[in-house]
């Protein structure tokens, strides 16, 4: 796109596509938007524009996932739980048989990852979500 990015200007380019792709506007069931109010205005924004000329489709209108993970994480304190993961990974890491017997135990049960990187604070986040994901409580408290 080029110019200015109001809903009108998203919805017209979105109409362009379809049109030049032929593609049939009742196969589509999902759209998904970051939420900026061109996106998600109700009478101006390309959600507004989509539901006025086509109020028969049932389309589900979605917060886009890498968004909605980004206002969360921005929303809670969580360095508590950082803290413990990362003085647990460096004790892990700095202790050989401890940390050899982490490793067997990943082996054991056929984990994806099989060791873990010690603390740095470019990785802090990225730490904190590897192990919340391993231990299947990313959602319980993100």
């Amino acid at each position: 796109m080029k110019g200015t990015t109001t809903g009108a200007d998203i919805f017209c380019e979105f109409e362009n596509c379809i049109d030049k792709l032929r593609l049939p506007i009742d196969k589509l069931c999902n759209v998904t938007t970051d939420g900026a109010p061109n996106m998600v205005g109700i009478n101006q924004g390309f959600v507004g524009k989509f539901n006025s000329k086509y109020p028969e489709n049932d389309v589900v209108f979605l917060h886009c996932l890498i968004h909605q993970d980004a206002l969360c994480k921005s929303a809670l304190d969580i360095d508590h739980i950082l803290n413990i993961v990362v003085k647990l990974v460096n004790m892990i890491r700095s202790r050989g048989l401890l940390h050899r017997q982490f490793q067997q135990f990943w082996e054991s049960v056929h984990a994806e990852h099989s060791d873990i990187l010690y603390y740095s604070k470019a990785r802090q986040k990225k730490v904190l979500e590897k192990y919340l994901k391993e231990f299947g409580i990313q959602k319980t408290i993100l």
